[in-house]
Protein backbone atom coordinates (compact mmCIF):
# COMPACT_ATOMS: atom_id res chain seq x y z
CA UNK A 1 0.00 0.00 0.00
CA UNK A 2 0.81 3.69 -0.77
CA UNK A 3 0.97 6.29 1.58
CA UNK A 4 0.71 9.85 1.50
CA UNK A 5 2.64 12.75 3.32
CA UNK A 6 0.65 12.08 6.52
CA UNK A 7 0.91 8.99 6.60
CA UNK A 8 2.87 5.31 6.35
CA UNK A 9 0.19 2.96 5.75
CA UNK A 10 0.27 -1.12 5.53
CA UNK A 11 -2.52 -4.08 5.30
CA UNK A 12 -3.71 -5.85 8.67
CA UNK A 13 -5.56 -8.66 6.11
CA UNK A 14 -6.52 -10.70 9.50
CA UNK A 15 -8.53 -7.81 10.28
CA UNK A 16 -9.22 -6.83 7.18
CA UNK A 17 -8.00 -3.02 8.55
CA UNK A 18 -5.29 -0.36 7.02
CA UNK A 19 -3.20 0.55 9.97
CA UNK A 20 -2.03 4.45 9.34
CA UNK A 21 0.97 6.07 11.17
CA UNK A 22 0.70 9.89 11.12
CA UNK A 23 3.24 12.37 11.37
CA UNK A 24 1.87 14.83 13.55
CA UNK A 25 4.45 17.27 12.10
CA UNK A 26 2.97 16.85 8.81
CA UNK A 27 -0.79 16.86 9.19
CA UNK A 28 -2.93 18.59 6.85
CA UNK A 29 -4.72 19.95 9.48
CA UNK A 30 -3.95 22.87 11.99
CA UNK A 31 -3.66 21.19 15.13
CA UNK A 32 -3.70 17.75 16.48
CA UNK A 33 -6.96 18.78 18.03
CA UNK A 34 -8.49 19.49 14.89
CA UNK A 35 -7.25 16.00 13.33
CA UNK A 36 -8.14 13.77 15.85
CA UNK A 37 -11.34 15.71 15.90
CA UNK A 38 -11.46 14.87 11.87
CA UNK A 39 -11.61 11.35 12.82
CA UNK A 40 -14.57 11.57 14.52
CA UNK A 41 -16.60 14.04 11.79
CA UNK A 42 -15.54 11.04 9.35
CA UNK A 43 -16.81 8.25 11.67
CA UNK A 44 -19.87 10.34 11.68
CA UNK A 45 -20.51 11.72 8.18
CA UNK A 46 -18.96 9.26 5.97
CA UNK A 47 -19.99 6.02 8.48
CA UNK A 48 -16.61 5.19 8.71
CA UNK A 49 -14.82 3.15 11.59
CA UNK A 50 -11.62 4.73 12.08
CA UNK A 51 -10.04 4.18 15.34
CA UNK A 52 -7.31 5.61 17.15
CA UNK A 53 -5.34 2.87 18.52
CA UNK A 54 -2.52 4.73 20.08
CA UNK A 55 0.43 7.27 19.85
CA UNK A 56 4.38 7.23 20.28
CA UNK A 57 7.48 9.24 19.94
CA UNK A 58 10.47 8.77 18.12
CA UNK A 59 13.36 10.93 17.49
CA UNK A 60 11.40 13.49 19.45
CA UNK A 61 8.24 13.75 17.18
CA UNK A 62 5.20 12.54 17.91
CA UNK A 63 2.91 9.77 15.84
CA UNK A 64 -0.26 9.16 15.75
CA UNK A 65 -1.86 5.08 14.94
CA UNK A 66 -5.28 4.53 13.55
CA UNK A 67 -7.13 1.87 11.91
CA UNK A 68 -9.97 2.02 9.01
CA UNK A 69 -11.39 -0.80 7.17
CA UNK A 70 -9.72 -2.15 4.20
CA UNK A 71 -11.84 -0.78 0.97
CA UNK A 72 -11.05 -2.75 -2.06
CA UNK A 73 -11.29 -0.32 -5.06
CA UNK A 74 -9.64 2.15 -6.97
CA UNK A 75 -8.71 5.83 -6.87
CA UNK A 76 -11.03 7.97 -9.73
CA UNK A 77 -9.45 10.21 -11.83
CA UNK A 78 -10.99 13.79 -11.19
CA UNK A 79 -14.18 13.51 -13.18
CA UNK A 80 -15.23 10.41 -11.89
CA UNK A 81 -14.44 12.04 -8.19
CA UNK A 82 -16.54 15.14 -8.82
CA UNK A 83 -19.56 12.99 -9.73
CA UNK A 84 -19.18 10.42 -7.35
CA UNK A 85 -18.99 13.20 -4.42
CA UNK A 86 -22.09 15.25 -6.14
CA UNK A 87 -24.12 11.63 -5.75
CA UNK A 88 -23.02 11.93 -1.97
CA UNK A 89 -24.36 15.53 -2.22
CA UNK A 90 -21.00 17.00 -1.99
CA UNK A 91 -20.69 20.37 -4.39
CA UNK A 92 -17.48 21.55 -5.75
CA UNK A 93 -17.04 25.21 -5.04
CA UNK A 94 -14.79 25.43 -7.09
CA UNK A 95 -14.67 23.30 -9.97
CA UNK A 96 -12.00 24.18 -12.34
CA UNK A 97 -9.61 24.06 -9.47
CA UNK A 98 -7.94 20.47 -8.32
CA UNK A 99 -7.69 21.37 -4.80
CA UNK A 100 -9.98 18.40 -3.08
CA UNK A 101 -12.75 21.28 -1.32
CA UNK A 102 -16.07 19.94 -1.11
CA UNK A 103 -19.08 21.55 0.47
CA UNK A 104 -22.77 19.78 1.63
CA UNK A 105 -25.45 21.07 3.90
CA UNK A 106 -26.15 19.32 7.43
CA UNK A 107 -29.32 19.90 8.96
CA UNK A 108 -27.87 20.87 12.46
CA UNK A 109 -24.81 22.86 10.99
CA UNK A 110 -25.59 24.29 7.49
CA UNK A 111 -23.03 24.72 5.40
CA UNK A 112 -20.24 21.74 6.37
CA UNK A 113 -16.78 22.46 4.15
CA UNK A 114 -14.73 19.07 3.68
CA UNK A 115 -11.18 19.12 2.04
CA UNK A 116 -8.43 17.13 1.09
CA UNK A 117 -11.01 14.59 -1.33
CA UNK A 118 -8.64 14.47 -3.71
CA UNK A 119 -8.64 11.08 -5.70
CA UNK A 120 -5.72 9.43 -3.70
CA UNK A 121 -7.60 10.11 -0.63
CA UNK A 122 -10.72 8.73 -1.95
CA UNK A 123 -11.70 5.15 -3.04
CA UNK A 124 -14.43 4.00 -5.70
CA UNK A 125 -15.32 0.11 -4.12
CA UNK A 126 -17.02 -2.15 -6.96
CA UNK A 127 -20.42 -1.13 -6.71
CA UNK A 128 -18.83 2.55 -8.09
CA UNK A 129 -19.61 3.97 -4.03
CA UNK A 130 -16.79 6.77 -3.49
CA UNK A 131 -15.68 6.03 0.11
CA UNK A 132 -13.13 9.41 1.35
CA UNK A 133 -10.29 7.62 3.25
CA UNK A 134 -8.77 10.94 4.57
CA UNK A 135 -11.00 13.66 4.98
CA UNK A 136 -10.45 17.19 6.74
CA UNK A 137 -12.97 19.51 7.80
CA UNK A 138 -12.77 23.31 8.00
CA UNK A 139 -14.29 25.25 11.18
CA UNK A 140 -13.73 29.33 11.06
CA UNK A 141 -11.83 28.58 14.62
CA UNK A 142 -11.97 26.51 17.38
CA UNK A 143 -14.52 27.52 19.16
CA UNK A 144 -16.86 26.89 16.12
CA UNK A 145 -15.53 23.14 15.83
CA UNK A 146 -16.10 22.73 19.17
CA UNK A 147 -19.80 24.01 19.15
CA UNK A 148 -20.17 21.88 15.79
CA UNK A 149 -19.21 18.57 17.77
CA UNK A 150 -21.47 19.43 20.76
CA UNK A 151 -24.36 19.98 18.61
CA UNK A 152 -23.72 16.99 16.88
CA UNK A 153 -23.31 14.98 20.09
CA UNK A 154 -19.33 14.26 19.42
CA UNK A 155 -18.53 15.98 22.14
CA UNK A 156 -19.59 16.38 25.24
CA UNK A 157 -20.21 20.23 26.47
CA UNK A 158 -18.57 21.35 30.04
CA UNK A 159 -20.53 21.56 32.86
Amino acid sequence: MKGGKEHRVAFLPEVERVLKVADARMLATESLFDYLTDLLLSNHYFDDDIRLEGAYTEGGRLFIVTTQPYISGIHPDWPELRAGLARHQLRDPAPRSLGGNFIFDDELLGEVDVFDLHPNNVIQDASGWLNPIDAHFYFDDRIKRIAALQKLGLLAAKT
